[in-house]
Parts: structure tokens; C-alpha cells; sequence
């Protein structure tokens, strides 16, 4: 069977070339050796060469040898992306690499059963469930520590991706007729709010911006809320952010009716660890965000306030549910729980690597030659890195081929600041969950150098990729609690989500 057919479409697509150029020669090899597997069970090799029996008709009880076949089939998906996953090196800004705990607490029987109860005291209703009383105790673990680490009063752990949290807080605070402002796209503005603003019959306004330094300009801003008293909600929704933003200042700015949200979906383990402030202190009314990018956890995301008592927190948390979804994925409460926790006990130096790795790749990629965004305060202060490339074709063409190619995984944006000009949104926090430090990264920028400003031959970059790489598995990964998966307390626990 052809690697398209196992999932690896993903990768000939990024290519758009033959077959074998979008997949690692490993990965070929150990699905070839998984596909005679298949093959044999197919065939009913074990059990006397009987060939495999047709489909069963509607309502027939699967043979075992069936059954075999089927997982045999899903075994041969998941070799060719772990594979994948180890030779690669993964440098978007966007993803990350969960523990093992994170992973395997996923699988309990808690997503089975409903799990409403909003951040707020509420009467009991028509959505109200008997329960154990587990749920409540792992949502209280859960928001407690998310208060803890942004510094909040409230901490929804609902919302089901970035998107659903900073839509909430848009359909929350603004009617029919009021104006939200956020960043321009072309400053790096997420993707999920004017659509939906326009539907609503919101105003959308953008953030005045210096592109020297790619901060806010806050008092073009007061002029802007000044102008146009319809304003009621200021989020500074960054999605390509390199720099930290005059929180503080903009607050002071702002009307007091005027609500100012932070999205820390990229910067939320930074802001944890200590390494940026914590936006509910300097004015946010709110901070929200994912947990799978800087926090390495489920695809998932919360909303958390400044205040328990905020006139706002009601409309928001009943926009995030039961008007935008009604279920919150309660079997992710204790892999978020896990994930937030590793922070709590590891933050401070995982952040302190990743803004160290951000500034050696930058600098690296710098002394080689490639223009790297944000020379004037030091390319930057969080765990994304900015190259510009030129056009948006050549930035899409070497982010889903040569770079593909070279097994560096990444991906093409308009870069902040750079009138127009397109490039590659460069981040590290992922490899720095795999344990690489500055003098890798100095490697790692080497090797990104090599693709995209001395067009080396991709496959000969992948060879190194994987070389390097192969020192840093997936099976023990830092800053999180990998370590301890094979403790008693571990087995103990695990043995009682899978019971």
C-alpha cells in the first residue's frame, strides 16, 4: 500500500512531488515491515493461509482475525507519524509535544458523561446531572491551579479551542451596533473574530501599530476610543508575536467601560513562568487562551477574570457554553489539570529555555545571512522567530516543500512589520520540550539556513535533521512529568482511568 494511503497525504501534499519525496526513508521501511504484517493477517497466514473473508454482512459478529486486520491496519498510521514525528524537527509556533500523562488521562470515562457547571454560582436546572462527585473535585483541581497561574478570580476551562474563548468574550461584551478593536491581520490578528463580528453586526476597528518596533500605539488608540464611543471591547488576539505589548499603558488609556481581554494562546506558559507579565495585573479584564502551544497540553482553552464579581463573566462563560457548545470534552479536565501542573513545578526554567532558544535560533539564522524580523530589539522576546522570505508564494512553497522536504515542519505568514512581505513563523517551544538547548538551536538555524537561503538539496538537510534529532526522542520529554510514568502512584492512577 502506498504511504498516501496510511495518512502520509498530508506529506505529499506539503510536497507536491512524487510519492517518496513527502516521507522519511525509516518511515517507509517500518511501514513496509507493518504492511506485511497486515498483509499476513489479511491472507489469514497464522491461521492456514485462508484468505480474509469478505465485509461482513450487516449485523454478523466480527472474527477475531478481522478484528486483527483493522488494528493492524490503524498500527500501520500511527508508525508513519510517530515516525515522522522523531525525524522531524517541529518548529511551528503553534504546536507542542504533551507528556505521557497528558496523552494517556485523555482516555477516561469522564467525556462519557455531560459536565456544565459555568464559572459562576448557579441554581441547579433542566442541564444538571447526578455525578459521582469526581468531576466537580477534578474541575476544582483544575481552577484552582489556572487561577493560580494567571492570577485570576474565575478560570472557565470550557471553551473547547482559542477560537470559542475569544469568540465568547467578543459575543459577551458587544451587542448590535457596539465596536470591538483587535490587530489587523497583517499585524499578526487572529483569523476567528471579524467574520463573526460582521454577523453580529459589530464594528470591527484595528490596532494602530508602530512597525519599527511592533508595539500598539497607545495614543493613537485613546484617539480611536475617543472617536468612536461604540467601542466596548479592546483584545489584543496576536497570533505572530514576537514582542510584549504596553499592557499597562493601554489600559490606562481606555475608558473605564471598556473591556480589555488578553489572548495568551501563544505566550501562555511565558506568562506562567514568569518570563512576561501577567496581563490580569497590569488592567485585563480578562486573559484566555488555548493550552497546546507554549502549554504543552489537549487542544483545549479557558477564559479566566480579574474580578469573580465582573459584570461581563456571566454573558461570556454562557456564550462559551451552552450557546456555543454544549459539550466541553470533560474526559480532557484532568489532562489539562496535568499539563498546567508541569508548568506550575517546571515553568520557570521552560520558559526561561524557550525565550534563550528563540533569541540563539534568531541569531543564528541572522549570522548566516537570512532576514530575520526584529533586529532592533533583538528579534524577539517570546518563543517565535520571524524570517522574511519575500513573496507569499515563496514563503508557502518553502514552507510545504523544501523546508517539507528537509524534515523541518513550519509554516508561511504575513510578517508583522515588513510592509506586505511574506515569511516563516519560526517557534521553539516544541523542540525545547525534546530537551534542545542554544547550542542546537544554533545547529537548527544552521540547518534552516541551508534550505532557505543556499537552496541545499532538501534530502541531504533531512539526513542531518534526523541525526540530530536522534538524540532527543520522544519518550522522555523535559519539563514534564514523563519521568514519573512508570512510578507506582503512576501505575495506580493509570490502572483506574483504563479500568
Amino acid at each position: 500500500m502506498r504511504a498516501a494511503e496510511h495518512g502520509g497525504v498530508a506529506l505529499v501534499q506539503e510536497t507536491g512531488a512524487a510519492e517518496d519525496s513527502g516521507t522519511i526513508d525509516g518511515a517507509r521501511e517500518i511501514v513496509d515491515e507493518a504492511e506485511g504484517i497486515i498483509d499476513g493477517v489479511a491472507r489469514g497466514a497464522e491461521e492456514g493461509g485462508t484468505p480474509a473473508p469478505a465485509a461482513a454482512p450487516r449485523g454478523e459478529v466480527w472474527s477475531d482475525s478481522r478484528v486483527a486486520h483493522m488494528l493492524e491496519r490503524l498500527t500501520s498510521d500511527f508508525v508513519l507519524d510517530n515516525t515522522y514525528r522523531e525525524q522531524h524537527l517541529s518548529l511551528t509556533a503553534s504546536e507542542n509535544y504533551p507528556s505521557k500523562l497528558v496523552r494517556m488521562l485523555g482516555g477516561g470515562l469522564q467525556g462519557g458523561f455531560y459536565e456544565f457547571a459555568p464559572p459562576y454560582a448557579s441554581e441547579p436546572g433542566e442541564w444538571s446531572f447526578p455525578d459521582s462527585g469526581a468531576n466537580a473535585s477534578l474541575v476544582a483541581k483544575l481552577t484552582g491551579i489556572g487561577r493560580q497561574l494567571f492570577e485570576a478570580a474565575t478560570f472557565d476551562w470550557r471553551p473547547n479551542g482559542g477560537s470559542v474563548a475569544e469568540q465568547a468574550v467578543l459575543l459577551g461584551t458587544c451587542g448590535r451596533g457596539d465596536g470591538f478593536v483587535h490587530f489587523a491581520h497583517k499585524d499578526g490578528g487572529h483569523f476567528a473574530l471579524e467574520s463573526l463580528a460582521a454577523a453580529a453586526g459589530v464594528n470591527t476597528y484595528h490596532l494602530p501599530m508602530v512597525d519599527r518596533t511592533l508595539l500598539v500605539d497607545v495614543e493613537r488608540l485613546a484617539t480611536l476610543v475617543s472617536e468612536h464611543p461604540e467601542i466596548k471591547l479592546v483584545i489584543l488576539d496576536q497570533s505572530f508575536k514576537l514582542r510584549w505589548q504596553p499592557l499597562a499603558q493601554i489600559r490606562a488609556a481606555l475608558p473605564e467601560g471598556v473591556f480589555l481581554a488578553y489572548d495568551a494562546s501563544h505566550d501562555g506558559a511565558l506568562i506562567a513562568g514568569g518570563v512576561l507579565p501577567q496581563p490580569t495585573l497590569l488592567g485585563a479584564d480578562a486573559v484566555h487562551g488555548n493550552t497546546h502551544k507554549t502549554i504543552a497540553g489537549p487542544q483545549k482553552a479557558y477564559v479566566a477574570f480579574r474580578d469573580a464579581d465582573h459584570p461581563k463573566l456571566r454573558q461570556v462563560s454562557d456564550w462559551v457554553c451552552p450557546q456555543m457548545q454544549s459539550n466541553s470534552h470533560a474526559e480532557l479536565i484532568a489532562p489539562m489539570y496535568v499539563a498546567l501542573s508541569e508548568v506550575a513545578l517546571y515553568g520557570h526554567d521552560y520558559a526561561r529555555q524557550i525565550v534563550a532558544n528563540a533569541k540563539a535560533l534568531a541569531g543564528a539564522l541572522h549570522e548566516e545571512g537570512v532576514r530575520v524580523s526584529g533586529e532592533s530589539f533583538g528579534f524577539t522576546e517570546t518563543h517565535q522567530v520571524h524570517v522574511i522570505t519575500g513573496s507569499a508564494a515563496d514563503a508557502l512553497r518553502l514552507a510545504l516543500g523544501d523546508l517539507a522536504r528537509a524534515g523541518i515542519r513550519t509554516t508561511n505568514i504575513e510578517v508583522p512589520g515588513s510592509n506586505g512581505l511574506h515569511g516563516l513563523r519560526l517557534g521553539v517551544q516544541a523542540m525545547t520540550r525534546r530537551g534542545l538547548r542554544e547550542a542546537e538551536m544554533r545547529e537548527v538555524g544552521r540547518l534552516v539556513a541551508r534550505v532557505v537561503l543556499r537552496r541545499a538539496e532538501p534530502t541531504a538537510v533531512r539526513a542531518e535533521v534526523a541525526d540530530l534529532l536522534q538524540h532527543f526522542g520522544l519518550d522522555r520529554l523535559a519539563y514534564s512529568f514523563d519521568e514519573y510514568v512508570d512510578s507506582p502512584a503512576a501505575a495506580r492512577l493509570l490502572g483506574e482511568v483504563f479500568r
